[in-house]
């Protein structure tokens, strides 16, 4: 399932409530979800991220890493109550507000975004930031209909529907202005197989991650290495998900081996080194 891009401002919260690992004592269910994470597997994640709230119910920051695994593998009413758990314990926190204006927005409520971005700008009225998602948002929310458009176009999206979500979502970011589903758009595109369109769709991803959301720009090279890597070009796929993997470190401050990255990489590596060697 195609999924929105999603904000990593509080990705690093997990790694302060990382403990000491106990020398050869089994992963803890911290570790583990953390480690699930790193790899995209957000079920997994959600599962051991529910574990360790229930083992440390004082680190609350767990909280918050289980919401954004539950919103990631689609589950948004629980995402939505790990969330709003952690807000009741830290009502004055500016991110979780965003968090929650960023799980309507992937909901395709805009109005409810619109609300949690506003309540996140007066906590912190000179972030940029946050400034652009509620210029975002109010531009959405305020045209009619527009609601009901994107939760249509995302239904057609999960249901594989890939030349009628395309329809649906370049009314969409086109003619109405949703420039925050470009990415979606640029997906859906590719999926349709039109990659000379999906190309320039990510670069308009590009250009808005850089002025709205930059922590979207390693999902654009991800992206822009899943297309190369389907057009058979693996040496530009293979540079995307290296700078994907950059990115991912400058973000953590780590790269696990076993993360999506490191995977992708060495799969062009072989692919390359299969087309060389046999050209020998």
């Amino acid at each position: 399932m195609i999924k929105l891009p999603f904000s990593l401002r509080s990705a690093k919260r997990g790694l302060e409530v990382v403990g000491a690992n106990i020398t050869n004592a089994p992963p803890s269910a911290v570790a583990q979800a953390d480690a699930a994470r790193d790899r995209g597997d957000w079920e997994s994640a959600a599962k051991f991220y529910a574990r360790a709230v229930a083992d440390s119910p004082a680190r609350a920051g767990l909280l918050v890493q289980l919401g954004h695994s539950e919103k990631e593998f689609g589950r948004y009413d629980k995402a939505e109550t790990a969330y709003r758990k952690y807000l009741g314990l830290n009502p004055r926190d500016v991110d979780i507000h965003v968090q929650l204006g960023h799980l309507f927005n992937r909901m395709g409520d805009m109005k409810k975004a619109h609300d949690w971005y506003k309540k996140a700008s007066k906590l912190a009225p000179d972030d940029l930031d946050i400034a652009r998602h509620v210029s975002v948002s109010r531009n959405s929310s305020s045209k009619p209909g527009i609601d009901d458009d994107r939760r249509a176009a995302m239904r057609l999206v999960d249901a594989g529907q890939w030349s009628l979500a395309r329809a649906a979502l370049r009314k969409l970011v086109v003619e109405n202005g949703q420039i925050d589903m470009i990415a979606v758009y640029a997906n859906v595109t590719k999926e349709d197989g039109d990659f000379e369109e999906a190309r320039s769709l990510y670069g308009q991803y590009r250009d808005y991650a850089n002025e709205f959301n930059p922590d979207s720009l390693e999902d654009v090279d991800v992206q822009l290495g899943h297309l190369n890597k389907i057009a058979g070009d693996y040496r530009a796929a293979l540079a995307h998900y290296i700078a994907a993997r950059n990115r991912q470190f400058e973000r953590a401050g780590y790269v696990d081996s076993t993360s999506p990255h490191e995977r992708e990489i060495q799969g062009c590596i072989n692919e390359i080194y299969t087309c060389f060697s046999s050209s020998a």
